[in-house]
């Protein structure tokens, strides 16, 4: 059966919810531990982070769920061209520079010469912003899911090979394979797949156990969120008279916390989660707001899902403490109580946390256009589709 055109699934005038997996050539641990040749790359993983990080701060692509693998990465991404219309032709211009740099300067790096982009100047902005038809290109180009897939996986090869000595060779194989999902329902099942990848691959046992998923990051922001909380409850009781500095709030800034009392490399982390490029998890489903993010860290403040960060990991650890991802094991009766009263059938929502990937091969769920552009998900089916 031939492969289905990825643009007759995704139209790039709508949002579009997207769960895409990029897979190392020949499935080799090309980001991680390779037992065979006793060679250690894990430290790519970082790599893949960090061009993440830069993307978000440019493209018009939220990113809700991501696991970054030994051998495969996963992405839930979101289109926002609702965004990219906000912005005017110089700051589309400005940012597709910035992402894309026309010109680099070299510089000698650990005795070897590296190319350092440099930053776009003002009279190339301004030409490229005079240039209408192109800049209609690229408003397309900034909140595409193809784009912001092909530039990070292009990144990544391409610093592999430097690495290893300008090697030549394909390092992700192949194009990536996506499935759309058009749903709240299928979309819960699906984020909670992508966040407990490195559970199932046995390279874990609790969501802070493996730094390189959003549940990590989401989790470590929550007892961010938690510790502030208390310091300002705690310094409010000895003055009796609150500050500004006692507001239970995370500062976005690089640094973090000199002290969270978690392991050694919390500092690593809460950089992270200081920079936050994940889209939070609550949706507001009545606003009509593309939410557009003023902290430069990422595209929108927009939700996915309705419930709460807290309420999300929940639902996470209940499937770790009931090890529904062991297929011989019963789905518990009960659901967790950030489930209940939804009416949400719960078989169906384990199979797909077990294996999604294999249930869906090109769009999951039932489309329905009017939903899905006002909010970017459709609310309340739980139809497989194949």
């Amino acid at each position: 059966m031939p492969r289905v055109n990825r643009s007759s699934l995704i139209n790039p005038d709508d949002i579009t919810i997207v769960h895409a997996v990029a897979k190392t050539s020949r499935n080799l641990f090309l980001l991680g531990e390779e037992f065979s040749t006793n060679t250690d790359h894990s430290h790519r993983k970082d790599w893949v982070f960090s061009i993440m990080e830069f993307q978000c701060s440019l493209m018009a692509v939220d990113v809700l769920d991501f696991a970054v693998m030994s051998n495969h990465i996963h992405f839930v991404l979101r289109s926002r061209p609702d965004v990219v219309k906000q912005w005017d032709n110089e700051e589309v211009a400005r940012r597709w520079l910035t992402l894309c740099p026309r010109s680099k300067k070299r510089r000698l790096v650990d005795g070897k010469m590296v190319y350092v982009p440099c930053p776009p100047k003002p009279a190339r902005i301004a030409a490229l912003a005079a240039d209408i038809e192109q800049i209609k290109k690229i408003r397309q180009q900034l909140s595409s899911i193809s784009w912001w897939i092909r530039l990070l996986c292009q990144k990544v090869a391409q610093k592999a090979n430097f690495e290893d000595d300008l090697s030549m060779g394909h390092f992700f194989k192949g194009r990536f394979h996506s499935v759309v999902i058009h749903d709240e329902f299928h979309l819960l099942g699906c984020s909670a797949y992508v966040d407990l990848n490195a559970i199932k691959a046995a390279m874990a046992e609790t969501i802070d156990g493996y730094d390189y998923t959003s549940a990590s990051m989401r989790l470590e922001k929550i007892r961010l969120r938690q510790q502030f909380a208390a310091s300002a409850k705690s310094q409010l009781s000895d003055s009796g008279a609150p500050t500004e500095a006692m507001q239970p709030q995370v500062p976005l800034t690089d640094k973090g916390p000199e002290n969270t009392g978690h392991k050694a490399s919390s500092e690593k982390i809460n950089r992270r989660q200081l920079r936050d490029f994940l889209s939070p998890v609550k949706i507001e489903k009545l606003s009509g707001d593309p939410q557009m993010h003023v902290g430069g860290f990422r595209c929108s403040d927009k939700g996915f899902l309705d419930m709460t960060d807290e309420q999300y990991i929940e639902f996470l650890e209940w499937c770790i403490k009931n090890k529904i991802l062991n297929r011989q094991n019963e789905i518990p009766k009960q659901a967790p109580v950030c489930l209940q009263g939804r009416g949400i059938n719960l078989d169906d929502l384990v199979s797909q946390v077990r294996d999604f990937d294999k249930i869906y091969r090109y769009e999951a769920g039932v489309k329905r256009i009017t939903a899905s552009r006002a909010s970017g998900t459709d609310q309340g089916t739980s139809e497989h589709s194949r």
